[in-house]
């Protein structure tokens, strides 16, 4: 596939936003950082949570840095919002609910994993496409003759060859398009903001000393099981599954169908459970408002246990429901 041409000049593109991890800062400003193995460290929004040029590319021979732009059109309406719901008073307008729903839904598919996990899914329908091209003898020989005439140049193997090389797999594709990738970034998100359309809300503040921490995977799904059992990370459009969004340090976005817009005090189990699961679905990096070893030993034991496309985004309900993913 089509392969970005280098970049120069390039600048740190935040994949979590600075305003969300000043969220999960301390009294002074410190935002805490875990990654497993490693000593905990303090640091600053700013620094933390970015790649160079994470949202340009420059296909068409310059620097296109519109996906920044529209990402940070939809930042400057929910900051704002996301703010205001540290507080148990402020009541969600639909409007604003609106806006949030699109936030979680771009933060979901912003995020390097998922990113990745898009080009890995190119890649293997791309190899899956060669690989039918080529089962069919006569297809793919006409194809490799289309593709000579098309650029005037001789592909240099003998056609039979190839064939069999690609049916026995011989052979890797890999989706390199910082452009594609972003296309499918904004495809995905808009797949989730639908979904999330059937979706009531509920906010759950933390009791005072159990703030909710945060993760480089914010958002995550769970479908309860009873007897407080859940599967992790199942697809959107599975039948009662259950969307989970840190705001901030004090408060914690519930999305279910069904549910009525509210605010509720979770209890210590409940926000334990939650930080459990943020552990598990981390990359790499867990973010939270306390700097404590034992957060750390947690992390170590229970952190970065579910990758989209592995242990996470099972595809099928056993109902016939729409599926997402």
């Amino acid at each position: 596939m089509t392969t970005s041409p280098p970049l120069s000049d390039a600048k740190a593109q935040h994949y979590i936003p600075k305003f969300y991890l000043k969220g999960f800062t301390d009294k002074k400003g410190v935002l805490w950082v875990y990654e497993k193995f490693k000593p905990m460290r303090e640091s600053k929004p700013k620094n933390e949570a970015h790649h160079p040029d994470y949202y340009t590319h420059a296909e068409k021979g310059e620097r296109d840095e519109t996906a920044e732009n529209v990402l940070m059109e939809v930042e400057s309406k929910v900051a704002p919002i996301v703010r205001e719901l540290s507080t148990p008073q402020y009541v969600l307008t639909p409007e604003n609910a609106g806006h949030l729903m699109i936030f979680v839904a771009i933060m979901f598919a912003r995020v390097p994993s998922w990113r990745e996990y898009l080009d890995n899914m190119a890649a293997r329908t791309a190899k899956e496409l060669h690989r039918k091209i080529a089962s069919d003898k006569e297809r793919f020989y006409k194809s490799c003759a289309d593709m000579e005439r098309s650029t005037g140049k001789l592909l240099g193997i003998d056609y039979e060859e190839m064939r069999q090389s690609i049916l026995r797999e011989n052979f890797d594709v890999l989706q390199e398009s910082t452009a594609y990738n972003l296309g499918a970034m904004f495809t995905s998100a808009l797949d989730v903001a639908e979904e999330l359309k059937e979706f009531g809300y509920q906010t759950l503040y933390a009791p005072a000393g159990k703030p909710f921490l945060t993760s480089d995977s914010p958002v995550f799904t769970l479908r309860p099981e009873g007897d407080r059992q859940a599967s992790i990370s199942m697809g959107f459009g599975w039948p009662h599954v259950e969307v989970y969004f840190p705001l901030n340090k004090r408060a914690c976005l519930k999305m279910k169908r069904g549910i009525q817009p509210g605010a509720w005090l979770a209890d210590e189990w409940r926000v334990e459970q939650i930080n459990n699961i943020v552990m598990a679905t981390a990359t790499r990096y867990m973010y939270s408002s306390q700097g404590y070893p034992r957060i750390g030993r947690l992390f170590d034991e229970r952190g970065c246990k579910v990758r989209p496309g592995k242990e996470a985004f099972l595809s099928k309900p056993p109902t016939g429901h729409g599926v997402l993913f």
